[in-house]
């Protein structure tokens, strides 16, 4: 008798110091959830409830997401832990570069556009005026389909 009176004693201690120090962790555990705050400048703020072991990726498919949420600094396989909080925030715009008025330098900040890209393109400028589209960069020595389908996001006239 005094053995199960001890354990109990035991317990009773044990579960009053375990939940004042995370009783909603102890619930969660209970019921085999978790509680995720996803806030940031691309969806609203919100907490959701999700089975524990679930990832980033669990997560993002139960929220209300723009095409224009930035994933890029997310590691989709992360598990979660109760309380954790996910920012999601918009894709930057990317600044376009003008073909028609970019000097060297500029020109050269264009993926697959190097010095000697940049200076035809000049020369062509100077040559036949400013382009009339974006495609018309394709008259560019070096600059075929494959080149510029790979370079148009990040021009413009």
């Amino acid at each position: 008798m005094k053995i199960l009176y001890n354990l109990f004693l035991f317990l009773l201690i044990g579960l009053l110091i375990f939940s004042n120090s995370s009783q909603l962790d102890f619930l969660n555990m209970v019921n085999q959830t978790i509680k995720i705050n996803v806030k940031g400048n691309a969806v609203k703020d919100k907490v959701y409830t999700l089975k524990r072991g679930s990832t980033v990726e669990d997560l993002l498919g139960i929220i209300e997401h723009n095409d224009d949420v930035d994933l890029s600094c997310l590691n989709l396989t992360m598990v979660l832990k109760n309380n954790d909080v996910i920012v999601l925030n918009k894709k930057k715009e990317l600044e376009k570069i003008s073909i028609n008025s970019a000097d060297l330098n500029q020109l050269m900040e264009i993926p697959y556009v190097g010095e000697k890209t940049a200076l035809l393109i000049i020369e062509y400028r100077n040559t036949h005026g400013s382009f009339k589209t974006i495609e018309e960069i394709m008259e560019i020595k070096g600059i075929g389909l494959k080149k510029f389908e790979k370079m148009k996001e990040y021009i413009r006239l």
